[in-house]
């Protein structure tokens, strides 16, 4: 008799890092002016970043190139002379939740400096211990799920056949295939959910920053022998 079940497990933690996007804009009918207060924007920006990173509550910033562009209004039928704009976006990995608040307080009313969103992530390193640990979980629960319904219809233990992401169950391969395969696609399925999913983008509409658990969660499917 063959048994194929799918079985999940997640782990709940809080968020490691707040990576902060913001980005400088300006505007100005003249190009060279436009230029310099995006700089100076980007410039003041980059160093509070660089500040906080020197006292350890960051560990990584990106600061993209500045792209213009110009356009000619049109005001009542009539072409108006060249504006133009100029706009870089950074990013800010921080791991001193409160350093955020500070930044945000500092700079969410500072013209030509916008703070987009922050993005809840965790560390590589924590990601790939949750996800080790919720593919276990979940590989075990398959075997306890198939064993209770093996019992329930009769009969004896269970032994792996196969084991894969969701969806990609094929028509009995041997159990050695299955296995490496699940191996080398490891680490099958995962995904985030919850409030604030890994990735979610949390506008600022204030300094009193609460991140939000982030849940990682690890799904198989398993066909089973009895």
């Amino acid at each position: 008799m063959e048994i194929s079940v799918q079985a999940r497990h997640h782990e709940t933690v809080r968020p490691e890092i707040g990576r902060l996007h913001a980005s400088a804009r300006a505007e100005a009918s003249d190009q060279h002016e436009v230029l310099r207060k995006a700089t100076e924007a980007v410039n003041t920006l980059q160093a509070e970043f660089a500040r906080v990173q020197t006292a350890g509550g960051v560990t990584d910033i990106v600061v993209r190139p500045i792209a213009t562009g110009s356009w000619r209004p049109v005001v009542k039928g009539r072409q108006q002379p060249a504006l133009y704009r100029a706009s870089a976006g950074l990013r800010a990995d921080f791991t001193d939740f409160d350093a955020l608040a500070e930044v945000a307080a500092r700079f969410g009313g500072t013209e030509g400096i916008e703070l987009n969103y922050v993005e809840w992530r965790l560390t590589e390193a924590t990601r790939l211990e949750l996800e080790t640990l919720c593919l276990t979980k979940a590989v075990e629960r398959a075997r306890d799920r198939a064993t209770v319904m093996a019992h329930a219809a009769g009969a004896g233990s269970v032994s792996f056949v196969q084991l894969a992401d969701p969806g990609l169950l094929g028509e009995a391969p041997s159990a050695r295939q299955s296995f490496e395969s699940a191996v080398r696609g490891a680490p099958m399925a995962m995904m985030a959910r919850g409030a604030a999913k890994m990735g979610d983008e949390q506008p600022l509409a204030g300094i009193d920053l609460q991140p939000e658990d982030l849940t990682v969660e690890v799904v198989v499917e398993a066909r089973l022998s009895a």
